[in-house]
């Protein structure tokens, strides 16, 4: 079984790819002067482009953590996510709030994918 780091740095990395799944690590917004949905936008295209980067992409997505840093940031989120993943490939997901370790970020998401 052949494990594959990607954008490894000495405590983390970006993905991992582990024969024909993938794990990306937390993802957060870097503009952090944008709203729940420019943050979720953000967030959720950074997932797609580590996705592209290996022949993946949103409707192989297999499940999503979600935590949201604020409870009334919730339908924000949805709106944007709703209009993301195409129908009837929505992932598995679970949200929570989560006090994140920037004040700033108001999502953070860790995603399991399919490749190949």
């Amino acid at each position: 079984m052949e494990i594959e780091r990607f954008a490894t740095i000495k405590r983390r990395s970006d993905m991992v790819r582990h024969d024909d799944v993938l794990y990306i690590g937390g993802q957060v917004a870097t503009d952090l002067s944008g709203n729940i949905e420019a943050q979720t936008h953000e967030v959720l295209c950074a997932i797609e482009q580590l996705l592209l980067s290996v022949g993946s992409d949103r409707t192989r997505v297999l499940s999503v953590r979600i935590l949201l840093a604020h409870r009334e940031d919730y339908e924000g989120l949805n709106r944007v996510w709703d209009e993301f993943f195409p129908e009837g490939h929505a992932p598995a997901r679970a949200c929570t709030l989560a006090n994140l370790i920037d004040p700033g970020w108001r999502v953070e998401m860790i995603v399991v994918a399919a490749c190949g």
